[in-house]
């Protein structure tokens, strides 16, 4: 203790870093502890930030994820009180870590040296102390000069904000990196770490679900959860993944078209210039499948979803065999070659592809009737083609979408 001071006004300076540290406690977000960044109150009286409520409630219940009471979006209120608090007391510490020295939080001195054994902050006391006897001390300057890297510091700073201007962008490149810049920190704030245990219990409090009570001995089926774990769970998933034959190929499509996310849908929104290549069609709105087929028997099922101009069908370009319909009445199965009117009125069709017989039909898949069928040596690979037609004028465009496929499971005893 310096001369002159008396344990009363030690004991004054202790109550007042203890009351601030649990003030800035408080100013935590119980999700991601750290300082509140766009602070909300959810109707419960909970405070967090916006972004750590909002991330947390993406998989969840909408539920206040401290004391479990239902909430929602629309119950967040931007607390600015709390928000104009944090501001200041960042600033207040930036201030103060201006003013003063780092100091040896055992002996309360100036901390000059960094000890490489214990990787912390020592004063002159602490050298010639039992506790660091025999282990090697670097001046604080030098240890992080000696790894110094850009490496800017970032939010996980909390209270202790940017680093010292002597240590600006520096890291230790060991598993103890930036520890000197670190100490040099907490030391510098009047948080200490073991303060920050109220924090880590709130946090880890809201952080999960509370499990359902089992009762005292009760024995669980492990049998009923664990037998054929991965077969089950994967018979479950048959039910959420949708499976189609193939994609359209965006590469291929013209102009007017646009290609949903999963590539299993188009519409045809009006042209737009699209980056050329030579895959792309340039006259019509037409586009490709992503699979190609030259040998066995393939087919796949396409939704017209009310489209009345539109085409359908596969082949080699610039030669496609293709059924297509004009006004939703009139139906025309064509090539370069030949064409031929067939029944029309279709919102659903199959087509199948035998590649070694040279045949390319059409069903009405609604009807469970067959439409036309092409008999030709494709000669190579065919590819699925469709034209999607411009919408009437007032009418919302209508997409074309290739329809998933039926997966089933099959259980049998082996042979």
């Amino acid at each position: 203790m310096e001369k002159g001071a008396s344990p009363s006004a030690s004991s004054s300076v202790a109550l007042a870093s203890s009351s601030m540290a649990t003030f800035k406690e408080e100013l935590l977000c119980p999700i991601c502890y750290e300082p509140f960044r766009e602070a909300v109150t959810l109707c419960c009286g909970h405070n967090f930030c916006k972004g750590c409520v909002s991330r947390s409630w993406e998989h969840r219940h909408h539920v206040c994820p401290v004391c479990k009471e239902p909430s929602s979006f629309d119950d967040l209120r931007v607390n600015h009180t709390l928000n104009n608090l944090v501001e200041m007391i960042i600033k207040e510490d930036g201030q103060r870590r201006g003013r003063a020295a780092a100091l040896c939080p055992l002996h309360h001195e100036e901390a000059k040296f960094f000890c490489l054994e214990d990787k912390e902050l020592a004063c002159f006391t602490c050298q010639s102390s039992e506790q660091h006897e025999g282990h090697q001390m670097r001046p604080v300057q030098e240890a992080a000069a000696d790894f110094r890297v850009r490496d800017a510091p970032g939010r996980g700073e909390r209270w202790h904000g940017e680093a010292p201007q002597d240590l600006e962008g520096c890291s230790l490149l060991m598993p103890w990196h930036r520890l000197v810049s670190t100490q040099l920190w907490l030391v510098r704030s009047a948080v200490a770490p073991a303060g920050s245990h109220k924090n880590r219990k709130r946090r880890i409090a809201c952080t999960a679900e509370e499990p359902e009570a089992v009762p005292w001995g009760m024995l669980l089926d492990v049998s009923k959860y664990l037998g054929s774990l991965q077969y089950n769970v994967w018979k479950k998933m048959l039910d959420i993944i949708t499976v189609v034959p193939f994609s359209f190929d965006p590469n291929s499509a013209a102009g007017w078209l646009s290609v949903s996310e999963d590539l299993t849908s188009v519409t045809n929104g009006g042209y737009k210039l699209l980056v050329e290549n030579p895959e792309r069609f340039t006259s019509a709105p037409c586009i490709l499948g992503s699979r190609g087929f030259s040998t066995g028997f393939h087919t796949w099922e396409v939704d017209l979803g009310g489209m009345t101009n539109w085409r359908v069908g596969g082949g080699r370009p610039p030669n496609h065999y293709r059924l297509s319909g004009k006004d939703g009445k009139k139906c025309r199965a064509s090539n370069t070659a030949r064409l031929e009117a067939v029944p029309g009125d279709l919102r659903r069709i199959r087509v199948e592809l035998d590649c070694d017989e040279g045949e390319l039909s059409f069903y009405d898949t609604d009807r469970k009737t067959h439409i036309y069928t092409f008999h030709e040596k494709f000669g190579g690979t065919v590819f699925p083609y469709f034209y999607v037609g411009v919408t009437p004028v007032g009418a919302q465009p209508e997409a074309l979408r290739i329809c998933p496929l039926r997966v089933r499971v099959r259980e049998d005893v082996p042979v």
